[in-house]
C-alpha cells in the first residue's frame, strides 16, 4: 500500500516539474510581499462590510500566479530587482528620518542652497560658515 502511494507521489512530482520547466517558478521577495498583502486583505475582509478587500486580494493572488507561471523569466527577475532596489531606498529614507529624530536635540538639519544636499550642524553655535561636502559651496547659516 505504501509503495503505491509513493509511486503516485513521484509521478505527480514529475508532472509538476515538467509543467514548471522554462517558467519563472520562484517565490521571490516581490511574490512574498504580494502574498503577505493578500493574506492581510483577506483577514481585513472579515471585518469590513464590503468585499473590496477580498477582490483586491484575489487580484494580487492572480498576479502572483501570473508571475510564478510566466515563461518570461528575465522580465520577472527585473521586476523583483526593481522592487528590492525601491525597498532599499525606502528603508534608507526611513533610517535617515529615524536618525534625524534621535539627533534633533543636538543638531540642526538644513539643505545646501546649491545642490540640495542634506547637512547638519550642532545647535547653539550661532552664525557659522558651512562648506558643503558635495559641491564645495560656502555659505553662512544661523544654527
Amino acid at each position: 500500500m505504501g509503495q503505491i502511494w509513493l509511486e503516485r507521489l513521484l509521478r505527480w512530482n514529475a508532472k509538476i516539474q515538467k509543467l514548471l520547466v522554462g517558467r519563472y517558478a520562484r517565490m521571490d521577495q516581490l511574490n512574498n510581499t504580494l502574498m503577505k498583502i493578500s493574506l492581510i486583505l483577506l483577514l481585513l475582509n472579515l471585518f469590513l462590510p464590503t468585499s473590496i478587500a477580498f477582490w483586491l486580494a484575489v487580484v494580487l493572488l492572480i498576479w502572483i500566479n501570473y508571475r510564478f507561471f510566466s515563461k518570461r523569466i528575465y522580465p520577472r527577475s527585473n521586476e523583483n530587482t526593481r522592487y528590492v532596489a525601491n525597498m532599499q531606498q525606502l528603508k534608507k529614507k526611513f533610517n535617515n528620518i529615524k536618525q534625524r529624530v534621535y539627533a534633533r536635540k543636538t543638531y540642526t538639519f538644513f539643505k545646501c542652497p546649491n545642490c540640495k544636499q542634506q547637512l547638519r550642524a550642532p545647535k547653539g553655535k550661532g552664525k557659522i560658515k558651512v562648506n558643503c561636502s558635495t559641491c564645495k559651496e560656502q555659505f553662512t547659516k544661523t544654527v
